[in-house]
């Protein structure tokens, strides 16, 4: 079929758009609001009516529809909503739902943090290579070579923000400190804490493992946020402490919070209505650790990640029973509407705990899991991090818990493709 490309109904139309996609292309959201907006008013200005009415109101319509995706993803709904109405308004017979999984799930994602705002919280996603870890000199070849890398191994770092004051903590900062710190000031947020799901040095920083260890270098990360931040403290469990200091021995131990280990550490709360509550999630590490925040939102680390997929078990530390245990028991007891933010984006950067289930992952269903799966790459050359589905799994007995609230919405990206590049 070919591209949808609606006749603009002037110059001046046409070429607000066309800046307004460049600005979309360069993820400059904000500017293309303001461009698609100088194209709306242009096309709807009286005197344009020579055009066919048909014409130009399905012109119009694509302007409204890319001004909303602007707004969703700078998280302005009930502006995104309105121009959604005007879409429906002007073009009543376009398709009204996406038959593609990949918009499906980034309209999940957008419903998703609309109910995160609604109850004051905000889970921010930083993407290492798209929103920090950018900015590359030519005169300093081994930090490019470092944010290549970064790109490379697709970790996911999150900032979750108490919206009434905005205080934050970061969680696994890694990769690009003062980005990190850049990005948290530019939208207001005060770090008050971080915390640290597991010691792996692509969530922590410092002195890389081999094969990584060819040059002299230091991953900008814990040590370096810490020396930034001389007032806040990270949250660690005990079991990975002793790993993170061996890699970052500038880090004082005074400066980290062991969790896990009593009432006062088993969570942390934020600002006026943020909770993180810690859950001791070994397997991967001997001290990973997952975080529920207000009990309906899970970070996961590389304990449990999208599409079947967990945690590798075969590098030091991990351990295969352990992990069976925390998928089966402690992740699989948990509510099925409970939305799973993972420590790395391999082509998914959200599901549910009821979608996971549904892949035979976690709970009853739970039977045994391989090191390598047939549908994904497993060149180990390429990554420390590789992550595979379980291979056998037993039909459900529990039918009555399945996946309701807005998650419900996009069961079909359960039908998604099977075939996931377990590479970083």
């Amino acid at each position: 079929m070919p591209d949808f490309q609606p006749i603009a109904t002037n110059n001046k139309s046409y070429n607000a758009t066309k800046r307004g996609n460049e600005c979309y292309e360069r993820q400059l959201y904000m500017d293309a609001i303001q461009e698609y907006t100088k194209a709306i008013d242009a096309a709807t200005t009286t005197g344009n009516n020579h055009h066919h009415h048909q014409d130009q109101d399905h012109f119009v319509a694509l302007l409204y529809s890319n001004r909303c995706a602007c707004y969703l993803l700078t998280h302005q709904y009930e502006k995104g909503l309105a121009d959604a109405v005007q879409v429906i308004r002007l073009a009543p017979t376009w398709a009204k739902e996406p038959g593609d999984a990949d918009i499906s799930h980034k309209l999940g994602k957008a419903v998703i943090e609309k109910d995160n705002q609604a109850m004051g919280v905000r889970i921010m996603q930083i993407q290492p290579g798209q929103d920090i870890a950018t900015e590359r000199t030519l005169r300093n070849p081994i930090q490019r070579r470092i944010y290549d890398f970064a790109k490379h191994m697709k970790n996911i770092i999150y900032a979750v923000v108490d919206l009434d004051t905005n205080q934050c903590v970061l969680v696994d900062a890694c990769w690009d400190i003062d980005g990190i710190c850049q990005l948290m000031e530019a939208e207001g947020y005060d770090i008050v804490a971080c915390i640290v799901t597991h010691s792996h040095f692509d969530h922590v920083g410092g002195s890389p493992p081999a094969p990584y260890d060819t040059l002299p270098i230091k991953i900008s990360g814990l040590a370096t946020l810490l020396k930034k931040l001389p007032h806040i403290k990270a949250y660690i469990h005990p079991q990975d402490i002793a790993s993170v200091r061996h890699t970052n021995p500038s880090i004082h131990a005074n400066r980290l919070v062991p969790t896990c280990t009593a009432e006062i550490t088993s969570s942390l709360t934020i600002g006026r209505r943020t909770l993180i509550r810690f859950l001791h999630t070994p397997g991967h590490t001997p001290g990973s650790q997952s975080l529920l925040v207000n009990e309906v939102r899970l970070i996961a680390g590389d304990t449990l990640l999208c599409g079947g997929l967990c945690g590798r078990t075969d590098l030091q530390g991990g351990d295969r029973r352990k992990m069976e245990d925390t998928l089966r028991y402690t992740l699989g007891q948990l509510d099925d509407r409970i939305v799973l933010y993972p420590g790395h984006n391999y082509g998914l950067d959200w599901s549910t705990i009821g979608i996971e289930r549904e892949k035979g992952l976690l709970g009853e269903d739970l039977v045994g899991f391989g090191m390598h799966s047939p549908t994904c790459t497993t060149d180990t050359s390429d990554s420390q991090e590789l992550h595979t589905p379980p291979l056998d799994r037993k039909k459900s007995t529990n039918s009555s818990r399945r996946i309701s609230g807005s998650a419900a919405l996009f069961n079909s990206l359960q039908r998604r493709k099977s075939t996931v590049d377990s590479r970083i």
